[in-house]
């Protein structure tokens, strides 16, 4: 217990100008290194999950691990950029509402995974149009323009196919530039599966 000399004590260091800090006027033992970080909020590598889609910890087939990679890398977004943007807008609320529609939503695992990886590239496509502000209010919406934008013609899901048929062709010594419509035929296929 403090006595009223130690109050008024304390209260006259703090109207002098020194400032007090939680982290420092609280004992928390071995955890005082974590617990300042939290009070402090200096955690550089803290990760919301504003741009997280949840997928299943299961292992994914090599070739499908190399098609989602070149997938994702053509649809590489600057993540930090459209942190910023999203902060700058105030739009954390309402995408934090859409990326838990998102996860709750019943599609498949193979969608799921493609989606995850090209998800900040969707976002930033779709955030960086007129008329963001009015549809991102839009929870239900928002997240159908998202799922348009991940199953449109030629969107990822289309192009991670074709890639999957090129590596498994490739595996297989099968020469899909002689025959055109076959790839083509075979990619439809695999897209029709996801």
């Amino acid at each position: 217990m403090a006595t009223t000399e130690e109050k008024k004590e304390s209260s006259a260091r703090s109207a002098a100008g020194t400032t007090v800090t939680a982290s420092s006027a609280l004992d928390f033992g071995d955890l005082k290194n974590e617990w300042s970080k939290l009070l402090e909020k200096q955690r550089p590598d803290a990760e919301s999950n504003l741009l997280k889609v949840n997928v299943r910890a299961s292992k994914i087939d090599p070739l499908a691990e190399a098609a989602l990679s070149k997938v994702k890398e053509a649809y590489s977004t600057n993540e930090n950029t459209l942190r910023k943007l999203i902060t700058r807008k105030g739009w954390a609320t309402e995408l934090d509402r859409v990326i838990k529609r998102i996860n709750s939503l019943r599609i498949s695992e193979s969608k799921r995974v493609v989606l995850a990886a090209v998800y900040p590239a969707l976002l930033n496509k779709l955030l960086s149009c007129s008329g963001a502000d009015e549809e991102v209010k839009d929870e239900m919406g928002f997240t159908d323009s998202v799922l348009f934008e991940l199953e449109r013609e030629d969107g990822p899901l289309d192009r991670f196919a074709q890639e999957v048929v090129k590596l498994v062709g490739a595996k297989h010594r099968i020469n899909f530039a002689e025959d055109n419509v076959l790839c083509d035929l075979i990619a439809h296929q695999v897209r029709a599966g996801l």
